[in-house]
Protein backbone atom coordinates (compact mmCIF):
# COMPACT_ATOMS: atom_id res chain seq x y z
CA UNK A 1 0.00 0.00 0.00
CA UNK A 2 1.65 3.53 -1.01
CA UNK A 3 0.44 7.09 0.13
CA UNK A 4 -0.12 8.00 -3.72
CA UNK A 5 -2.96 4.47 -3.60
CA UNK A 6 -4.81 5.42 -0.79
CA UNK A 7 -4.66 9.33 -1.71
CA UNK A 8 -6.13 7.73 -5.32
CA UNK A 9 -9.10 5.94 -3.63
CA UNK A 10 -10.07 8.89 -0.94
CA UNK A 11 -10.19 11.10 -4.36
CA UNK A 12 -12.42 8.11 -6.12
CA UNK A 13 -14.87 7.57 -3.24
CA UNK A 14 -15.16 11.42 -2.74
CA UNK A 15 -15.73 12.34 -6.49
CA UNK A 16 -18.14 9.48 -6.52
CA UNK A 17 -20.06 10.89 -3.25
CA UNK A 18 -19.87 14.70 -4.79
CA UNK A 19 -21.13 13.37 -8.26
CA UNK A 20 -24.76 12.43 -5.88
CA UNK A 21 -24.63 15.02 -3.65
CA UNK A 22 -23.73 18.07 -5.65
CA UNK A 23 -24.89 20.12 -8.55
CA UNK A 24 -21.49 22.13 -8.30
CA UNK A 25 -18.83 19.98 -7.90
CA UNK A 26 -15.14 21.12 -7.22
CA UNK A 27 -12.15 19.67 -7.96
CA UNK A 28 -10.65 17.41 -5.91
CA UNK A 29 -6.78 17.42 -5.59
CA UNK A 30 -4.40 15.69 -2.72
CA UNK A 31 -4.12 18.65 -1.02
CA UNK A 32 -8.22 19.13 -0.35
CA UNK A 33 -9.26 19.19 3.01
CA UNK A 34 -12.49 17.31 2.96
CA UNK A 35 -14.02 18.71 6.14
CA UNK A 36 -13.17 22.42 5.15
CA UNK A 37 -12.90 22.54 1.30
CA UNK A 38 -16.01 20.57 0.57
CA UNK A 39 -19.07 21.64 1.29
CA UNK A 40 -21.39 18.45 1.51
CA UNK A 41 -18.80 16.97 3.78
CA UNK A 42 -19.39 16.71 7.33
CA UNK A 43 -18.21 14.51 10.19
CA UNK A 44 -21.04 12.16 9.41
CA UNK A 45 -19.44 11.51 5.94
CA UNK A 46 -16.10 11.02 7.06
CA UNK A 47 -17.56 8.46 9.57
CA UNK A 48 -18.88 6.84 6.31
CA UNK A 49 -15.84 6.91 4.11
CA UNK A 50 -13.39 5.86 6.74
CA UNK A 51 -15.95 2.46 6.53
CA UNK A 52 -15.25 3.01 2.68
CA UNK A 53 -11.32 2.97 2.65
CA UNK A 54 -11.58 0.32 5.07
CA UNK A 55 -13.94 -1.85 2.48
CA UNK A 56 -11.46 -0.64 -0.57
CA UNK A 57 -8.21 -1.23 1.48
CA UNK A 58 -8.92 -4.61 3.16
CA UNK A 59 -8.05 -2.84 6.11
CA UNK A 60 -8.97 -2.07 9.87
CA UNK A 61 -8.54 1.60 10.74
CA UNK A 62 -9.56 1.00 14.07
CA UNK A 63 -10.27 4.97 14.05
CA UNK A 64 -13.97 6.70 13.76
CA UNK A 65 -12.88 9.21 11.36
CA UNK A 66 -9.71 9.64 9.35
CA UNK A 67 -10.34 13.07 8.38
CA UNK A 68 -9.17 14.99 11.45
CA UNK A 69 -6.18 14.36 13.47
CA UNK A 70 -6.44 12.33 16.91
CA UNK A 71 -5.35 14.62 19.02
CA UNK A 72 -6.12 18.15 17.80
CA UNK A 73 -9.33 17.46 16.28
CA UNK A 74 -7.62 19.74 12.89
CA UNK A 75 -9.13 18.58 9.91
CA UNK A 76 -6.54 16.95 7.71
CA UNK A 77 -6.03 16.81 3.90
CA UNK A 78 -6.01 14.17 1.59
CA UNK A 79 -2.20 13.64 1.68
CA UNK A 80 -2.52 13.44 5.62
CA UNK A 81 -5.19 11.23 5.66
CA UNK A 82 -3.23 8.75 3.05
CA UNK A 83 -0.01 9.06 5.22
CA UNK A 84 -1.86 8.33 8.09
CA UNK A 85 -3.35 5.23 6.90
CA UNK A 86 -0.11 4.17 5.42
CA UNK A 87 1.96 5.00 8.61
CA UNK A 88 -0.51 2.96 11.16
CA UNK A 89 -0.85 0.08 8.86
CA UNK A 90 3.19 -0.12 8.63
CA UNK A 91 2.70 -0.12 12.55
CA UNK A 92 1.08 -3.25 12.45
CA UNK A 93 3.26 -5.15 10.69
CA UNK A 94 1.29 -5.76 7.53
Amino acid sequence: MSITSVENLVIELLSELQLLVTEEPVEITRATVPLTDLAFFDSLLGLEMTVALEGGLGINIGEQTVFSDKETREPLSITQVAQNICEAYAEVGA
